[in-house]
């Protein structure tokens, strides 16, 4: 039996999206649930559980050359910049 695109609600926005066949095929192999919101409110929701990418200014904890890092000055980790950082694990200079 071929089961067509079936339209749900989006709990979130209340906008209509459609379970097509293969992810209806999908959610039943694995028995997972119809998902209750649409993709884009999925999406959104997902993202939101990343880490926001924050920019912080701070200096080289080696060379002390101004730079942006993804960790704030109060914290714990030692940060260098590009330069330091590779000759600190014996790369290039």
């Amino acid at each position: 039996m071929i089961e067509k695109a079936q339209k749900f609600e989006c709990k979130k926005c209340q906008k209509e999206f459609l379970v097509i066949q293969q992810e209806n095929a999908f959610y039943k192999k694995r028995n997972l649930p119809i998902p209750p919101n649409c993709p884009e409110c999925r999406r959104e929701r997902r993202n939101n559980l990343r880490n926001k990418k924050e920019l912080f200014d701070r200096k080289c904890d080696k060379c002390k050359i101004d730079m942006l890092s993804t960790y704030p000055k109060e914290s714990p980790y030692i940060i260098y910049c590009e330069k330091c950082y590779f000759n600190e694990i014996g790369g290039i200079e």
